[in-house]
């Protein structure tokens, strides 16, 4: 089997892989090209027909005519989608929406075309031909890849709604299908605990040679897992299982579908004497023990959750090569990673027509934006995306900054949503500058921060640092020399933060030490809410102290 997958992906990634080649040598005409398909395809639709796609010629006439524009914008053409109305956004009937939960409390439907989810799928191809150039062997046994239920419900239209890693399954080689070890029902488990020892279960009775889940954290919870019903998921497999003893409290939906999962499988003793002798020599089932053919791990390494990342390499050791998934969104895949330990990957040329927000600058309706051969090396954009899925000059909200050049095609990097940063007085201070702060803490102090959490105090004109420190030092030591730490770090990554302190127009920071927990239960949170495990990302940031995050504050210090 992996002998024949590795040839498939090959030889279908390898000709994707010569045709985004030759766009990176002129990325201005390969756009260009995209750009009047999409417009000339989609102009007998409402918006086509509202914006006047037809006399479009150039982008200099695609700006005039169409705003930049945010979901807010395109909500009401939505609706009318979902509700069964045609022709709307697209000339092609979207096919499924992709649901996320965005920045607000209502969640955002984003039509997916028949053609938007061929490049999607096109993109994910792209990633496995050029992670099999530098690892031959990462599809050679089992392939543990986590990913969300391509359906999750359907709209009033009858149109399906899911998740964009889902999608993304669904368009994978068959080959590659059967190779993958956990049945696409555990996503629809509703009990998130549940849900994770069944993965865990899955996945240990398989021998691995690639791991692959968007947000380092849903592998972190799994090794939890893993470590927690060691014992147990031993007997199951031993015995042919699903479990023997149940310690949690699911539904009669959960319960169906464990039976059905429960009779696909046989007894494994073989595995299971194997993963027995594990804990004898370990005293722990080990992931890098377990699964001693591994030789890749894909997953998010930029933004905050790069942070994250970097603790697999306790479980995984640091010998394991973890390579970025791609920047991709509900809205569409952006780029294709091409080297290890590294969130940047080439612009996915014929994805999206992409025009660039810098980072500093405001963002004016119609006003002329660089686009993707304009690009400066060394600086950031805010993306703005066109596409087959009915998004035209879409304002994703994301900050990526550009690394390098492959030929004249930007090789670029996922930084953040642009709502990262905060300000009380002027000062502009970003999560990012936080991180610096945390990493230098590390290095220079010995002290980790396991999660944190920044929240601005109107009130009394500070920051307040929500931390998880290993190991928890001192309360003395905390406020002797890490508090004035971090903010003296913050003085040098950020001069307003620092001109706002020196006088006084900004007070001192303090720190909440937050309780063990904090990061299970906001996420138990989160998903109580009826929102997807893989769609949850920490927030780095907030306005105010949750009465959640409250609850877990073990003492606070301040200058």
């Amino acid at each position: 089997m992996g002998m024949r997958l590795t040839a498939t992906m090959r030889n279908t990634g390898g000709a994707l892989w010569q045709i985004l080649d030759k766009a990176a040598h002129d990325p201005c005409a390969a756009q260009t090209r995209l750009l009047a398909n999409i417009l000339r395809h989609n102009r007998g639709a409402k918006y086509g027909q509202h914006h006047d796609f037809a006399r479009i010629r150039n982008n200099n006439d695609f700006i005039k005519a169409v705003p930049v524009n945010t979901f807010a914008d395109l909500a009401s053409y939505v609706e009318k989608i979902k509700n069964g109305q045609t022709n709307i956004l697209t000339a092609d009937a979207p096919i499924l929406f992709n649901v996320t939960s965005g920045t607000s409390d209502q969640p955002k439907f984003i039509p997916v075309t028949r053609r938007g989810w061929r490049v999607m799928t096109q993109v994910s191809r792209l990633w496995l031909c050029r992670a099999l150039q530098d690892h031959p062997a990462f599809l050679s046994q089992s392939l543990f890849v986590i990913l969300g239920a391509p359906v999750e419900g359907i709209t009033p239209s009858g149109i399906p709604y899911g998740s964009a890693s889902g999608m993304i399954r669904e368009g994978l080689p068959r080959v590659l299908r059967q190779s993958l070890v956990l049945p696409p029902a555990i996503s629809a488990i509703e009990d998130y605990d549940a849900r994770y020892y069944l993965m865990a279960r899955f996945a240990l009775e398989n021998n691995v040679s690639f791991i692959a889940t968007p947000n380092p954290t849903t592998l972190l919870r799994i090794v939890d897992t893993v470590l927690r019903h060691q014992h147990e998921i031993i007997r199951a497999i031993h015995d042919g299982v699903v479990f023997h003893t149940w310690p949690f409290d699911t539904g009669a939906g959960d319960g169906r579908i464990m039976d059905a999962l429960g009779k696909s499988l046989k007894p494994n003793r073989t595995r299971a004497h194997f993963l027995e002798a594990i804990i004898r020599r370990q005293g722990k089932l080990s992931p890098i023990a377990c699964w001693r053919e591994l030789k890749l791990i894909g997953c998010w390494l930029g933004g905050s959750v790069g942070v994250q990342a970097e603790k697999l390499d306790a479980f995984f050791g640091t010998d394991t090569p973890k390579r970025d998934l791609g920047y991709l969104a509900s809205e569409g895949s952006m780029t294709v990673p091409f080297k290890d330990n590294t969130a940047a990957g080439i612009l996915a040329l014929h994805s999206n027509y992409y025009e660039f927000i810098p980072e500093s600058e405001p963002s004016t309706p119609h006003g002329i934006l660089p686009r993707c051969h304009e690009l400066e090396p060394g600086k950031r954009y805010r993306v703005v995306l066109t596409n087959w899925n009915g998004l035209y000059r879409y304002d994703i909200g994301d900050v990526i900054e550009v690394q390098e050049f492959h030929h004249q095609a930007p090789i670029i990097a996922f930084v953040q949503k642009s709502g990262d940063m905060l300000n009380i007085t002027g000062e502009k201070l970003h999560v990012n500058h936080l991180l610096t702060a945390l990493q230098r803490m590390k290095k220079e102090l010995n002290v980790t921060a396991t999660q944190f959490r920044m929240v601005p105090d109107l009130t009394k004109v500070r920051y307040e640092f929500l931390l998880r420190l290993a190991p928890e030092p001192s309360l003395k030591f905390i406020r002797d020399t890490i508090l004035p730490f971090i903010d003296t770090c913050l003085c040098e990554a950020n001069i307003e933060y620092r001109g706002k302190r020196k006088s006084k127009r900004l007070l001192p920071p303090c720190i909440h030490i937050m309780a063990p927990g904090w990061e299970e239960n906001v996420r138990k949170h989160f998903l109580a809410t009826g929102r997807r495990d893989l769609q949850y990302k920490w927030a780095a940031t907030a306005q105010s102290i949750s009465k959640l995050d409250s609850q877990h504050i073990r003492g606070t210090v301040q200058a």
